[in-house]
């Protein structure tokens, strides 16, 4: 064999170990980053139950029953317990996002979508529908916690009582492009890449949320080799659409 391709040869292996040697690194640490998020939050859920669990039982033995400010402060407490472990719970769902060794297997999405709105509670003046929806290389469980976080998010940031919201695919070459379109207030264009980082939040502590459905939603998408994506302008609505390989 030619010496150049020998040397050719020879910088392929090398290079090909190094990618070895970077995706074990890589695999090493999302399986460090789970467990720290996993043993912190576990840590962490104790001192905040002992925390309701005792404001509770000083609520009840407050001799002043009728102090405002005591049922107020109380209320506060309890609140921010809420609060912090829902945040932790979703700390959790987004550390676990994207398995050390995904399978992805055949999915049938109407499947995840049924899945996705057993968990959700639909106003009764809004609406969810769907078209037929193709099968795609994936993870069922995910998928259908990113279809609970787009359609939730869709339903708890409409500023309407009656939130259309509707789920469509349509195939684009070895790909399934998803879409959830909403007739919500819509989103500026300068926040459209801000939206899906950790902890991003466009109103503030005026809506539940704690910032990381979209962050989840990407990350679980892009770990099954799709990407996820928002089109949308003020005043007409959003959509969001996420890809995923097809399956037949």
């Amino acid at each position: 064999m030619p010496e150049p391709m020998l040397k050719a040869d020879s910088e392929l292996d090398r290079l090909r170990t190094e990618l070895e040697a970077c995706e074990g690194r890589l695999r090493r640490s999302n399986t460090d980053f789970q467990e720290f998020v996993s043993r912190v939050s576990h840590d962490l859920r104790e001192p905040l139950r002992t925390i309701a669990s005792y404001s509770q039982l000083l609520a009840n033995r407050n001799p002043n029953p009728g102090d405002e400010d005591s049922e107020l402060f109380f209320r506060y407490i309890l609140d921010a317990v809420d609060r912090a472990q829902s945040l932790l719970a979703a700390m959790v769902e987004y550390a676990t996002a994207e398995p050390e060794r995904p399978h992805p297997t055949r999915v049938d999405m109407n499947s995840v979508a049924f899945e996705a709105l057993r968990r959700i509670q639909v106003p009764e003046g809004g609406t969810v529908t769907q078209d037929q929806l193709p099968a795609v290389v994936g993870d069922f469980y995910p998928l259908a916690k990113v279809l609970q976080h787009l359609i939730g998010n869709a339903i708890k940031f409409a500023g309407r009582p009656d939130p259309q919201i509707h789920l469509a695919a349509r195939e684009e070459g070895a790909d399934v492009i998803f879409s959830v379109r909403d007739n919500g207030p819509g989103i500026e264009p300068a926040h459209f890449e801000r939206i899906f980082g950790l902890f991003r939040r466009l109103h503030g502590r005026d809506i539940p949320g704690n910032g990381l459905g979209l962050a989840y939603a990407r990350r679980a998408i892009e770990s099954l080799g799709g990407r996820i994506w928002v089109e949308s302008q003020p005043g007409g609505g959003s959509t969001f659409l996420f890809t995923l390989p097809a399956a037949d």
